[in-house]
């Protein structure tokens, strides 16, 4: 919405000022949540499915590790667009399933859901990319550093193409965006690692680093866009 248009809209329908507003509040019986047990109750709000594909992708680091050796670090990178896959996806569910609206006149507002959740998430991530990265590392010839780019590289790619898409997008097609979003960098990340495996080796790094501080740069951008767009779908 423009701004001017906004600001006129704003003077249009301006409301009255409450009056003895602190008084009504202090009358409502509010009882009083920690951060961290507001953290707790969001966690049990995380879909089933996003745990077990966290549970499912380590597995398989783990037991294709013995079987595939070298091979696991590509199978697991192209895995990995599908655990963002789990965030984006988890940012965008209340508008999907209609809950938008209900859950932005809660006690608490959706913004801080929505930060709460992706705080979650983010913490999950974080430990399930400090396990894979040594586990891919043992079984492959390549540095720490080039195992955690080729790592990091899709699941950031994934993730800035993924927010930037669901706030173009409104409705299941975001869902829809997101999806795709994934499956398209996993098939393009075998895909380049069979046809132009030259990519990975250590001289084109830079060009991993630069992808990947981009897309991060991206993310950033992103998030706070989406949620300032949520604070303009409750003023509206």
């Amino acid at each position: 919405m423009k701004q001017d248009l906004k600001k006129e809209l704003c003077e249009a329908f301006a409301a009255p000022s409450p009056t003895r507003k602190r008084e009504f509040l202090n009358r409502i019986p509010q009882s009083k949540i920690s951060n961290l047990a507001f953290l707790r109750v969001q966690i049990t709000y995380i879909p089933k499915y996003v745990w077990g594909t966290f549970g499912i992708i380590l597995g398989i680091a783990i037991l294709g590790g013995c079987f595939l050796e070298q091979d696991i670090l590509w199978v697991i990178s192209a895995l990995i667009p599908f655990i963002a896959l789990t965030a984006i996806t988890e940012h965008v569910r209340s508008e999907v399933y209609l809950m938008a609206e209900l859950e932005m006149s809660a006690r608490f507002s959706l913004k801080s859901v929505l930060l709460a959740r992706m705080m979650i998430l983010g913490m999950v991530h974080l430990i399930l990319m400090m396990l894979l990265i040594p586990i891919c590392t043992i079984y492959n010839a390549v540095s720490v550093f080039q195992t955690g780019l080729y790592l990091l590289v899709p699941y950031v790619l994934t993730s800035a193409i993924g927010l930037w898409g669901t706030r173009k997008i409104q409705g299941r097609e975001s869902m829809y965006w997101c999806m795709g979003t994934a499956i398209g960098i996993s098939g393009m990340n075998l895909f380049i690692q069979n046809i132009f495996p030259i990519v990975y080796e250590m001289k084109y790094s830079v060009i991993w680093l630069v992808v990947l501080i981009i897309s991060v740069a991206i993310i950033i951008k992103e998030a706070k866009r989406n949620l300032k767009q949520v604070e303009e779908l409750a003023w509206n």
